[in-house]
């Protein structure tokens, strides 16, 4: 094989990988920030930054070294690799990560973010495996065959064919990983962000009892003093079921925290003030001095 012909190879592998890994960070992630910032979400960036930067690379080097090492048993097991990668990452990213980072920014919120890890999870995990790495092999299998094709052929956008079909296949496996943890957590903020915006636009006139009764609008009853258009909600907790997930809401410094059972809001309660006091250096002075800055238990 020329050298020049080695090099487009590999290049066109790089490519070839970079779009697999956009793709799957798009699909399980990227939907999701755009979705949680129309939402209100805090921090809705946390999960799709990381995973978008972690998929490109990891993909784009998988891609070039299946085609550099010329290996099909070695190309599988890259492949298969970066199935395992993507795997952890759906479970990773919502569940470690973004606390992590959201506690850079944001100190106060990031230590009262514990997520719980249960075993119950694992089944989830192994199955978003099962799915990337199906994918995964296809891919491995099809790159040295696609992008040869594109290569000897003679027109100018050949090389998209190849391109197309592995992104295509991982936004399939991207959106099977959306489902497993993310849209789970995603419903419940919508569902708590409707319910809120129902309320202002709704504010001061006469609601019908089956529609509040249907939008469960008595859930916000404790709470229809500190709700103001200014907000941002935060995933709070969760059962290992995923059907109890508690959202935290911050109203300007007033933090509510709703409990959803299977997208429907139970009940609204406000549970903080100013949470940076709670966790300051000067906290146990500042409750001394000001009892009322902690108005409940936080949890």
């Amino acid at each position: 094989m020329k050298p020049e012909v080695g090099k487009k190879k590999q290049v066109a592998g790089m490519l070839y990988g970079l779009a697999a890994g956009l793709a799957f960070a798009l699909f399980a992630w990227g939907i999701d920030f755009i979705l949680l910032t129309a939402a209100h979400g805090a921090y809705s960036w946390v999960k799709f930054v990381p995973g978008l930067v972690i998929c490109a690379l990891s993909g784009a080097l998988v891609g070039w070294l299946t085609i550099r090492l010329q290996n099909t048993l070695l190309g599988i097991l890259f492949w298969l690799a970066l199935g395992l990668l993507f795997s952890q990452l759906i479970q990773w990213l919502p569940i470690r990560v973004a606390p992590q980072l959201i506690g850079w920014f944001n100190p106060a919120l990031g230590d009262y973010l514990k997520y719980p890890y249960f075993p119950e999870f694992n089944q989830s995990v192994w199955f978003g495996f099962a799915v990337v790495a199906l994918v995964g092999i296809l891919c491995g299998l099809l790159e040295n065959i696609l992008i040869d094709q594109a290569l000897f052929s003679r027109g100018n956008t050949s090389l998209i064919v190849p391109l197309v079909v592995s992104a295509m296949a991982f936004s399939l496996a991207g959106n099977t990983g959306d489902s497993l943890f993310n849209r789970h957590f995603r419903e419940s903020i919508q569902i708590v962000d409707e319910l809120i915006q129902f309320s202002l636009d709704n504010a001061g006139a006469e609601i019908p009892v089956d529609i509040a009764r249907k939008m469960h609008l008595g859930a916000l009853s404790p709470v229809k003093d500190v709700i103001v258009p200014e907000r941002k909600l935060t995933l709070s907790n969760y059962d290992q079921y995923l059907g109890h997930i508690d959202i935290l809401v911050d109203f300007q410094g007033k933090w509510v925290k709703c409990t959803t059972i299977y997208n429907q809001v139970t009940f609204c309660k406000l549970v903080f003030e100013t949470p940076w006091i709670r966790y300051s250096g000067f906290m146990k002075v500042a409750i001394a001095e000001n009892p009322m800055a902690a108005i409940h238990d936080i949890n």
